[in-house]
């Protein structure tokens, strides 16, 4: 009889150490993996969401159940501050997260609640180019708009958005204030139709989402790119070999210095995030599933037909860059704090 409840109890401890080990992530099988698209439906963010979607599930023990939910809202901050503080802790919870979000909390902005030191990088897709353009009818270049005698409008979704960044870097740069930032678009496809109704005179986007969503105007000439970032070599990109990247727009050796110093923060990436107390067994998981998403062949030619470049920077690599933007040195905190603290949007 003692035999017997002996053998009772170690089954009964033995399943609990196999439901343990499920439960520290060695696999997803019937699970929902939820990831988070921290702005509006159809724009850069959310189509490379999707497209990751589709193959990263072959790439995770179990095959989990995969959606995708948009949470838009305050240039990124919304989305972050839910992952941080409400989302499940399980590693079924993954965010693409607005590039350049945590800087609100190196600058200590009272908005961030988060804490990127303690959440997890799974990697980003693509560090891109950024490209400043204007509606050829209103501008054709930054003199142009220095000499206007008015501010230039800028259709943006937030602090966040390349435009704001940006705009702000070529006012820096230039010396002087140009640009009146209209925050009244929750996404990049909402600021591209503004521009194109003639809201607005000018907005900013990575160098894939422009041509998907106003590639037509360019190709009419309806649309002047004026700036961009360049190549993360400080170069210009072969597609815009006519176009000055900021460094070239600076007029003086400080605001050279400035450019050079914010080179990565004027580009823009698609990055993606766990929240803090994900067993370190899952992280794995998901890392791992992500560069071989990013290797996979399918995905790769499903990328390329729908133009959108894949450049993945590992997730040990994504958090020594977060890590640095955090803890500012003294020098970059003054320039950040200027960029997301100067000037009201409408």
């Amino acid at each position: 009889m003692k035999l017997k409840n002996y053998s009772l109890v170690l089954v009964a401890v033995l399943a609990g150490v196999m439901l343990s080990t499920n439960a520290l992530g060695q696999s997803f099988e019937g699970e929902t993996l939820r990831i988070i698209v921290s702005s509006s439906p159809g724009g850069g963010n959310d189509t490379y969401t999707r497209l990751m979607a589709r193959h990263l599930v072959r790439h995770i023990p179990g095959k989990p159940k995969i959606i995708v939910e948009n949470m838009p809202g305050g240039g990124g901050l919304i989305a972050a501050n839910y992952l941080y503080e409400q989302a499940a802790r399980d590693g079924t919870v993954m965010e693409q997260i607005n590039w350049g979000v945590w800087h609100y909390q190196g600058i200590k902005d009272k908005r961030a609640r988060f804490d990127f030191g303690k959440m997890h990088a799974v990697g980003a897709i693509v560090v891109e180019n950024a490209v400043f353009y204007a509606r050829k009818d209103r501008y054709k270049s930054i003199e142009e708009i220095e000499k206007a005698g008015k501010l230039a409008t800028v259709g943006v979704s937030g602090r966040q958005s390349t435009g704001f960044i940006l705009g702000r870097l070529i006012e820096k740069v230039r010396g002087k204030k140009l640009f009146d930032m209209v925050m009244a678009y929750p996404g990049a496809r909402q600021y591209s139709l503004a521009l194109r109704q003639g809201e607005v005179d000018t907005s900013s986007n990575t160098k894939s989402s422009f041509f998907d969503q106003l590639g037509d105007m360019y190709k009419d000439g309806d649309l002047v790119v004026v700036a961009q970032a360049g190549t993360l070599k400080g170069e210009r990109d072969k597609d815009f070999a006519g176009v000055p990247t900021l460094k070239e727009l600076a007029t003086s050796d400080k605001a050279r210095e400035i450019a050079e110093a914010t080179l990565f923060f004027q580009h823009y990436g698609r990055p993606y995030f766990l929240p803090q107390g994900v067993p370190a067994e899952r992280v794995k998981i998901l890392r791992d599933a992500f560069e071989k998403t990013m290797a996979d062949e399918k995905f790769l030619a499903e990328a390329k037909k729908l133009r959108r470049p894949i450049d993945p920077l590992p997730g040990k690599e994504l958090q020594d860059v977060v890590n640095k933007d955090i803890n500012p040195s003294p020098e970059m905190f003054a320039i950040v704090s200027e960029v997301f603290g100067g000037g009201k949007g409408k």
